[in-house]
């Protein structure tokens, strides 16, 4: 009978140690070449199987897998609970983990989940647009268009009472003229902030069409003549004075900001012995317009008493 024990205890230590051999053998053996071996944590999302069509689940969004193993290029974790058969209430389940190629071992954190199941309730909801960027300087949003411009709101009733407004938040940074914009939707409460527990958005995006037009600027600007040709000998040029002494400048922002003054075309003033009134054209500048666009000058002409010209 004792050497039967022993031959029995032999052969158990044997298939152990044969057992131990091969899953080192297995080792070497897939480890060879460009392959990593050893333990890896990672954070993966944590997903609800067999969630009843008129419940909605709300619960953690992700889990930490521990993985040991070898791996080739990216892994493919699924991290999951399963919901299936379950009523409405708080529910405390087991987090499983979908099948991972050239894993040894595994472990989840948590291990399980407390998890809320409530009956599903939806709204329908305008979607409104902020911007979150303005325009380039010298720009300003005239229209946006947004495709679509009503979305659905689904998930737990508190989640969705909450709910008073859906935005879509436009960059319009490097935008100019015309372009679309596709924006990701939030949903915010009565004091902006956003609500997303227990929540879903039908569509998720929209696709913004926006004007841009250049910000146009009226202000009044001084009116400075300018002279051709020479007095006749003996005079020179006294006082000269426009009327209007101010025209009003309109146009692109960046263009009207830049000028202060605005020139008249040249009065010939050509052998002038005594004062005279005249009609003057104003320089239009590129990019504006000005009102009026005449202007009456009234030029005085004074005899030189040493006699010289100008």
């Amino acid at each position: 009978m004792m050497p039967d024990r022993h031959r029995n205890q032999n052969r158990t230590g044997l298939k152990i140690a044969a057992l131990l051999m091969a899953v080192l053998l297995w080792y070497y053996v897939v480890t060879q070449g460009d392959l990593s071996a050893g333990a890896q944590t990672i954070s993966v999302p944590l997903q609800y199987y067999n969630v009843p069509a008129d419940l909605n689940v709300s619960g953690p969004t992700q889990v930490e897998v521990k993985i040991w193993g070898t791996f080739h290029g990216n892994l493919n974790v699924v991290a999951f609970v399963d919901v299936n058969g379950l009523g409405e209430g708080a529910h405390t389940l087991p987090v499983k983990l979908g099948s991972i190629q050239g894993a040894m071992f595994t472990s989840v954190n948590p291990k399980q989940v407390e998890i809320k199941l409530d009956k599903l309730s939806e709204k329908t909801l305008a979607i409104k647009h902020e911007v979150k960027q303005n325009p380039p300087t010298g720009y300003q949003l005239a229209s946006v268009l947004l495709a679509p411009d009503h979305c659905l709101v689904r998930g737990s009733a508190d989640s969705v009472s909450q709910v008073t407004a859906v935005v879509a938040s436009l960059d319009l940074a490097n935008v100019q003229n015309i372009a679309t914009i596709k924006s990701t939707l939030k949903a915010i409460d009565a004091n902006g902030k956003m609500v997303t527990e227990g929540l879903q958005i039908v569509p998720a995006t929209v696709n913004a069409s926006v004007v841009l037009e250049k910000i146009q600027l009226s202000k009044k600007v001084n009116v400075k003549p300018t002279y051709s040709g020479s007095l006749a000998a003996g005079f020179t040029l006294g006082e000269v004075k426009s009327d209007p002494l101010q025209v009003t400048l309109m146009g692109d922002q960046t263009r009207v900001e830049a000028i202060n003054e605005i020139n008249t075309k040249p009065i010939d003033i050509s052998g002038k012995q005594e004062d005279f009134v005249t009609q003057a054209e104003l320089v239009q500048p590129e990019g504006a317009v000005l009102s009026p666009s005449r202007v009456s000058v009234t030029v005085r002409v004074i005899k030189s008493p040493a006699g010289g010209a100008q």
